[in-house]
Formats: C-alpha cells, sequence, structure tokens
C-alpha cells in the first residue's frame, strides 16, 4: 500500500522486486471535480467555445432513441456515437475499457448533456505535463547507478521483461541504446516513436536501459535483456498531453506486452476516469511508476498520487531531497533526480533534472 511512514531509495531496478500486491487500490485521494447541472447553469447561450471532456457513462449504459422517447442499453461505441450526435458534440474518441467518451462541448451542448440520464459524470480531460527541469550540469557519469545498487544486481532475469516509456519518443539511431527488442507507438501528429525531437524520452529511456558497452553512460538494466516499448505520447515541444491519452497509452504497453511502466508527467488536477483505468491495468498485473511533480511542496501530482501508481521523488547525490521535488504522503520512492547524466537526442548526453529523472 502507499508508505506513509517513510521514502525509500529504489529505481527500476529495484521496482522488478515489488510485489504488485503491496500497492493499495483505492479512490483518488484529491477528489475530482465533475461537471454539475449548477455548474452550467449560467453559461452565456453565444458562447461558442468548446473544452474537451471525458464522458463517463453509467454501469453498462448508454442511451439510444426510439420513437423520440429515450431508452437505455448495453454500452458501445455505436450507442455512444448517437449520443454524442445528439447534443452535435465533436468526438475525438472513445474510452471502451472504462465506458467513456472523449467529446468537445461548447457550453450549450454541456449543459444538455450532463443531464441526460445515461450520463453518469463529465469531467474535464485535464492536462498531463512532462517534469523535468533543464539545469546543465558538468557530471562524467550517472552518479544514480551505484546510488540505487543497479550495479549490484544482474538483469539476467530481465530477458522475459518488457518495460515501457511514456514520452516524448526514442532516439532509435543512438550508439548507447537498444536499437533489437524495442517497439513503439506514436500519437498522430507527433512523428514516429523512434525519432525524438524534444530529447526527454531519450534520456529517461537512457536512465533505464543505457547499454554496458564502454562507451557513455549506463543505465539501471543495461545488459538489453529486457525489451522495451516507447508511447510517444507528446510531440517534440513537450508542452502536454491529455489524461485521456495516457489511458490510451498504457493500453498500447499492455498490448505490447509490458509489465513496467514509467510515466516521466503529471498534472495538479485528478481524473476518476484516469484512476478507475489506473486501478484496471494494476489489476491487471502492471507495475505503474510516475515523477511525483517539481512543485517543490507537498501538494498531489496525478498520476502519481493515484493508489494504483508509485509516485517517486527525486534527490540528489548526496541523498537529500531535491528542493524542486514534491514530497506528501503519496511518495512511496525517492531516486536521483538532479543533475542526471544520460542520453541524448543528439546521439551525445546530457545532465538535467526533476523528479522525471527519478521515476525510471
Amino acid at each position: 500500500m502507499k508508505n506513509r511512514n517513510k521514502v525509500l531509495l529504489l529505481g527500476t531496478a529495484g521496482c522488478f522486486a515489488l510485489s504488485l500486491t503491496s500497492v493499495a487500490v483505492a479512490a483518488a485521494v484529491d477528489g475530482p471535480e465533475f461537471i454539475t447541472a449548477a455548474d452550467v447553469a449560467a453559461i452565456d447561450p453565444s458562447d461558442d467555445s468548446t473544452t474537451r471532456y471525458i464522458v463517463k457513462y453509467k454501469d453498462g449504459s448508454t442511451s439510444t432513441l426510439q420513437s423520440g422517447a429515450q431508452t437505455v442499453s448495453a454500452y458501445s461505441v455505436q450507442k455512444a456515437e448517437t449520443l454524442a450526435r445528439k447534443y452535435k458534440g465533436k468526438v475525438v474518441k472513445h474510452l471502451s475499457s472504462v465506458k467513456s467518451s472523449v467529446l468537445e462541448l461548447n457550453p450549450r451542448q454541456l449543459k444538455a448533456m450532463v443531464s441526460d440520464p445515461a450520463v453518469q459524470y463529465i469531467e474535464v480531460d485535464q492536462k498531463r505535463y512532462l517534469f523535468d527541469v533543464i539545469t546543465p550540469m558538468a557530471q562524467s557519469t550517472p552518479y544514480g547507478i551505484p546510488m540505487v545498487q543497479a550495479n549490484l544486481v544482474s538483469d539476467a532475469n530481465a530477458a522475459n521483461t518488457k518495460v515501457c516509456v511514456i514520452d516524448t519518443g526514442y532516439t532509435l539511431s543512438h550508439a548507447d541504446l537498444p536499437n533489437s527488442g524495442v517497439s513503439g507507438f506514436a500519437f498522430s501528429g507527433h512523428g514516429s516513436w523512434s525519432s525524438d525531437g524534444n530529447g526527454h524520452g531519450t534520456h529517461v529511456a537512457g536512465t533505464m536501459v543505457a547499454l554496458n558497452n564502454n562507451d557513455g553512460v549506463i543505465g539501471v538494466l543495461p545488459s538489453a535483456q529486457a525489451d522495451v516499448h516507447i508511447v510517444k505520447i507528446f510531440n517534440d515541444s513537450g508542452n502536454w498531453t491529455f489524461a485521456s491519452d495516457l489511458i490510451d497509452g498504457i493500453e498500447s504497453c499492455q498490448t505490447a506486452g509490458a509489465k513496467v511502466v514509467n510515466m516521466s508527467l503529471g498534472g495538479g488536477s485528478s481524473s476518476q476516469t484516469e484512476q478507475t483505468a489506473m486501478t484496471n491495468f494494476y489489476n491487471s498485473g502492471m507495475l505503474l511508476i510516475a515523477a511525483a511533480g517539481n512543485a517543490g511542496n507537498t501538494s498531489l501530482s496525478y498520476p502519481a498520487s493515484y493508489n494504483a501508481v508509485v509516485s517517486v521523488a527525486a534527490v540528489d547525490s548526496s541523498r537529500n531531497l531535491a528542493s524542486f521535488s514534491q514530497r506528501n504522503a503519496q511518495v512511496e520512492l525517492a531516486g536521483p533526480g538532479v543533475a542526471v547524466n544520460s542520453t541524448w537526442n543528439n546521439g551525445g548526453y546530457n545532465s538535467i533534472s526533476g523528479t522525471s529523472m527519478a521515476s525510471p
């Protein structure tokens, strides 16, 4: 369960040894905000601007139309489409695993849809951001490897394991990164998963799997024994993504056979749909790891603060808590996160800081 008494110093190598039964599954600590009829009572009827929402349907049901009357029937994408057309909402996608749809709605459409008897709740599709602080510093080796004792642990048993990195992509051409046993998926408009115009994802991946090849740096799994699946969820600017996209991203990891997922990202608002999805992934046997956040206070970030996700704070080379690291009751582990040297998208290396660097 979420460890509220102490914070362990551990990296991805140690996380392989975590028992999946040790994570308690419960509701989000900071409850999500659902849209209510009262929220939209005073809308401006002339406002045509749209916002992206997640619409959760009641247990196994969506509404259909029969002879002008509304009835309830079993959930399906087709019936969800029918409901969206009824309110003239723009369908972004469907999240069938959690019986939800992502829609763009203006205030008038939102007001009408929130009262539909087949709708359980509507919530804003929350944004998720990268958790890095670019602070280039001179450092020749990744001090975090001996700190988490990854150099003392053989990764021979990782041969039947696949890890997943949800980030900005992966520089497949980098000489210090595996180029076999690597698969990937990129969201539409983000280019190829095997390229990384930002660098963040390549850095995170290097911390996990950079090769022990007498060159550059080494990762916590340096022998190319573990397979890797990359989900490119951010574009090259790395500005933000949506909670609903994160759900899709983890589904890609699951389909690829990954059991360990790293998410060096997050945001300050919880999502009930996202929390439910995380619980479902956990129950399926996946280990979900996320950065605790870079606000430097006790505020909560998500998905790290869901009880089905392992939250990782950052420490420096002296094992002191990083000034930027969030520190709250949901944090379970701490990892090296200050001036971490790892692979970069230019074929070289870079030292950057953040809880993003600590979680892998």
